[in-house]
C-alpha cells in the first residue's frame, strides 16, 4: 500500500501567497525609500495639496493644454476671447480706433500681474497720451509659449506696437499645476502628467512615479534648455509684426537681486538674452541697471523676500520709468530725474523739457501719491519754476517723509493763466538710507 502524499496548494492559495509577497515587497520598498530619501528631493504632499487648492481657485483662469502645457481660459472671467486680461480690454472690439495706437504686452507673471504695464498705462493717461493698452500676460509662460499664444489669439488684433518681456528665467520652462477634466495635472509644453492627490499623500513610491514622468527645468543645469526655441519664436514674432509695419520691443528683465548676488546660470541667461535681441536686430531695453540702482544699495526689490522673479512696487516703478520711452514713445513734456533713489531728507532734481512752444511759462511739481500706480496730482506744488526760452527748467524736489524703500510719485505740469496746459509722465522717487 503506497504512502499518502501531501495536498498540493490550490491556485487560490498560490495567488494569495504571491499577492502577499508583492504587498510585502511594496511596503518594504515604501519604508526603505522613506528612510533613505533625502529631504526636499520631492515636492511634499502638503505642497501638492496647496497647489491643488490653488488650481481649483484658478480653474476659470488657466487650463491644461496639449501643446503649450497650460493656457488661459478664453472667454472666462479673467481673459476675454482674445486672451487679453479683462482689466486691459479692447476699447471698441477688434477694429482699431483712428489715431489711437494699439499697444500689446506679452509676457509671463510679471506682465500678467501688470507690474510694469499698470504704471505705463498710468504714465500715458497722466500725460494725456491716448493709447489702447492690452495685456496678454500669462503666469509661467516663456516667450515660445507667448508667441504661440499670440498667433492663436492676438495676431488678428494687429497691434501697432508689441512689447514682450524677456525674463531671466525665460530660456527654460516652468511647470504649472492646473486642472484637466477635474484632475490635477503637472503641465509642461508637450507633457501633461496627471496627479492623484490622495495617492501622492500616501505613497512615496507614487511620488517617485510622478516625478519620474516630469523634469524640473528650472534647475541650474536646465536653465537655458529652451534658449533656441525662444530665439526661433522671437524671429517668428519679429517677422510678423515688422512685416505688417508694426513695432516690436523686448524688455530684458533681471533677476531681482543685487548683481553681486546673481548665480552663474542667471548671468549666463542674461548674456544669452542680450545677445539674442542684438543678433535679431530687435529694439530692446535692458532693465537691469534700473533694478541695480536700488538692489545694489541694499534696498528691497522683491514683492516676496524669497522670490527673485517678481519686483515690489518701488522696483516696478523704477523699471517702468526706464521702459517708458521705448514702450510709449517720447513724451511731449519730459521730466527726467537725476536719480530715483534719494536719501531720507534728501532731494531729487527733475530736468524739465517742454519745448519752445511752452517757453517762459510756469512749471510746477506735485505729489502723485505713494501707491503702486501714480495717482492724479494733489495738494500744493512741491516746487515751482519758470521755463527758459527753450522751455527748460530744473526743479529740486525734496523727498517727503517715508520709510526706507518707500515709493513716492512726482508729476510735473506746465501752467498758464488758466491752469495746466501740459503734463509730463509721473516719475518715481524711492526713499533710501
Amino acid at each position: 500500500m503506497s504512502a499518502p502524499t501531501g495536498r498540493r496548494p490550490s491556485l487560490r492559495a498560490k495567488l494569495l501567497l504571491i499577492a502577499g509577497a508583492v504587498v510585502g515587497t511594496v511596503l518594504l520598498a515604501e519604508f526603505a525609500v522613506r528612510a533613505l530619501m533625502p529631504p526636499g528631493r520631492l515636492l511634499s504632499p502638503t505642497a501638492v495639496a496647496v497647489f491643488a487648492a490653488r488650481a481649483e481657485v484658478e480653474r476659470t483662469m488657466i487650463t491644461a493644454d496639449d501643446e503649450l502645457g497650460h493656457a488661459p481660459v478664453l472667454g472666462g472671467p479673467v481673459y476675454d476671447e482674445h486672451g487679453l486680461l479683462r482689466a486691459f480690454p479692447l476699447r471698441a472690439g477688434v477694429a482699431k480706433q483712428p489715431d489711437v495706437p494699439r499697444l500689446l504686452f506679452l509676457g509671463d507673471s510679471v506682465t500678467r500681474r501688470a507690474s510694469l504695464v499698470a504704471p505705463l498705462r498710468a504714465f500715458a493717461d497722466a500725460s494725456g497720451q491716448t493709447v489702447e493698452t492690452l495685456n496678454a500676460g500669462v503666469e509661467s509662460w516663456n516667450p515660445a509659449q507667448e508667441v504661440a499664444g499670440y498667433f492663436r489669439s492676438q495676431r488678428e488684433l494687429a497691434a501697432d506696437h508689441v512689447v514682450l518681456s524677456l525674463h531671466n528665467n525665460d530660456l527654460t520652462e516652468s511647470t504649472v499645476m492646473c486642472l484637466r477634466d477635474g484632475t490635477l495635472t503637472l503641465c509642461n509644453p508637450g507633457s501633461l502628467v496627471p496627479v492623484d492627490v490622495a495617492w501622492y499623500g500616501r505613497s512615496i513610491l507614487y511620488q517617485l512615479y510622478v516625478h519620474g514622468r516630469h523634469m524640473d527645468r528650472l534647475r541650474p543645469e536646465h536653465y537655458l534648455c529652451r534658449a533656441d526655441d525662444v530665439e526661433r519664436a522671437l524671429v517668428r514674432l519679429r517677422d510678423e509684426v515688422q512685416g505688417r509695419g508694426g513695432r516690436l520691443t523686448v524688455l530684458v528683465l533681471p533677476i531681482f537681486a543685487a548683481e553681486r548676488d546673481w548665480q552663474p546660470h542667471e548671468r549666463r541667461s542674461r548674456e544669452r538674452c542680450l545677445q539674442t535681441v542684438q543678433r535679431l536686430g530687435v529694439a530692446s531695453v535692458d532693465l537691469q541697471p534700473a533694478c541695480e540702482a536700488l538692489a545694489g544699495a541694499g534696498l528691497p526689490v522683491r514683492v516676496v523676500p524669497t522670490d527673485p522673479y517678481h519686483p515690489n512696487d518701488a522696483c516696478s516703478a523704477a523699471l517702468a520709468c526706464a521702459a517708458a520711452d521705448a514702450a510709449l514713445g517720447p513724451a511731449s513734456v519730459r521730466a527726467v530725474p537725476d536719480r530715483v533713489l534719494v536719501p531720507r531728507g534728501g532731494s531729487q532734481t527733475l530736468a524739465i523739457d517742454a519745448g519752445p512752444v511752452h517757453a517762459n511759462r510756469p512749471v510746477a511739481v506735485w505729489s502723485a501719491g505713494a501707491a503702486a500706480v501714480p495717482a492724479p496730482r494733489a495738494g500744493e506744488p512741491l516746487a515751482r519754476a519758470t521755463l527758459d526760452g527753450m522751455g527748460r527748467a530744473a526743479l529740486v524736489v525734496p523727498a517727503t517723509a517715508g520709510a526706507r524703500g518707500a515709493l513716492q510719485w512726482r508729476v510735473a505740469a506746465v501752467l498758464d493763466g488758466s491752469g495746466v496746459v501740459a503734463t509730463a509722465r509721473p516719475t518715481p522717487l524711492v526713499v533710501g538710507d
